[in-house]
Parts: C-alpha cells; structure tokens; sequence
C-alpha cells in the first residue's frame, strides 16, 4: 500500500478537525435554548394564536426531547404504557408545549433574553441559566438539557424555581391512578384546549 501524500494528509487533517468542529457546535448546550428564545421572540410578534402556534412548533420540534417529557412526566407508569399510547402522549406533549407558550406570549413589548450560564448536572444533563426581560418584570428562567445523539435538548423549563415537569408530572401521576392512560391523555388534550380559549380571550 502506498503512503499517503503530503496533500492527502493534509485533507484527511482538516476533514477530521471539521467533523471534531461540527461534533463540537452540534453538543453546545445554548444553542437549542437560544433558538427557542429566537423563535419566542418571533412568536410575540404574531398577533394570531394559529399563527403563533404554527411558527413555534417546529422550534419545540427542534429543540425539545418530548419523549424525555413524557417519561419523566409519567414516572413509573411510564413502563406500564404500551408503545401506541406512549407516540400518543409524546405527540400530545409537544402540542401542550406549544400551546402554553403560544397563550403565553400573545405581544412583543420589547421582551429580550439573556443566557447566564451553564452548569453541568452529570455527563448528559446540563442546566443553562437565563433571564427574562419584560417591560413589567424580570423572570429567572432555567433550562434543563439532556444529550442525545450529540445533541442538547431541552426537557424542562424552570420559572423562577417552578419546574413545569414536576407539575405535569404531579398532575398526570395523580391522573394515571384514578383514570389511567386513557384519562391522562384527556387530560393533555384538554389542557392544549384551555391554552386555546385562554388565548381567544380579548
């Protein structure tokens, strides 16, 4: 087998420093939470709920792990939750995200985002600290990321100490015990359409 050239080397090098480089941008734990906050901010400025939840959603699609959501929302039931109903609920899942923040942010009043920091939990899970900015008052919002597959994704959003899984998943526990999977993802779509109504709201 003949040597490689000098030339040859050379494209092999920067062929590998390329792919470390693109590894590297693909597992930086700010960027799914800065497009997030771009496709907020993009949000704010449609004054149509439809339109509002048709821009975020391929952001949430993107930048969230929905299965990761609704594992952890289910707890334990989880494992009890045949594989049609657990796509069911990681669907669904993704819709209530959208649509929370969709009823959320119904105007842009010169809102911006700041990233603070990041801190690492383990090898795959990273919380990245940001703020908030409104005309009206400062909220801390930190996110909560697990790595896959070379990527960040985000799974739970803190509000000023208020983790909105914990929520979901107090609620869907207590739901999953009295009506079962069934009554759990009622209660999902149910709460998608309160998101609605609330946003129809003059």
């Amino acid at each position: 087998m003949s040597r490689m050239t000098r030339e040859t080397r050379t494209l092999v090098a920067s062929l590998f420093l390329a792919f470390n480089f693109c590894i590297h941008a693909l597992a930086e734990p700010t960027t799914p939470v800065s497009e997030f906050h771009e496709g907020l901010i993009e949000v704010m400025k449609s004054s149509s709920y439809s339109d509002r939840v048709q821009l975020l959603t391929p952001y949430v699609a993107n930048n969230f792990d929905t299965g990761t959501v609704a594992r952890i929302a289910l707890g334990r039931n989880w494992r009890k939750i045949e594989e049609g109903n657990k796509a069911t609920i990681m669907a669904l899942m993704g819709e209530v995200i959208v649509s929370s923040y969709a009823s959320r942010f119904p105007a842009y009043s010169q809102q911006y985002f700041d990233i603070l920091g990041q801190k690492s939990v383990n090898s795959d899970r990273v919380i990245v600290r940001t703020r908030l900015h409104t005309s009206s008052e400062i909220v801390d919002l930190d996110y909560q990321l697990v790595e896959l597959d070379g990527q960040w994704r985000i799974f739970d959003v803190v509000a000023n100490g208020v983790s909105d899984l914990s929520l979901k998943r107090s609620t869907y526990s207590a739901t999953f015990k009295s009506a079962g999977v069934t009554g759990v993802i009622k209660e999902i779509r149910q709460t998608i359409k309160d998101n609605q109504d609330k946003a129809s709201l003059p």
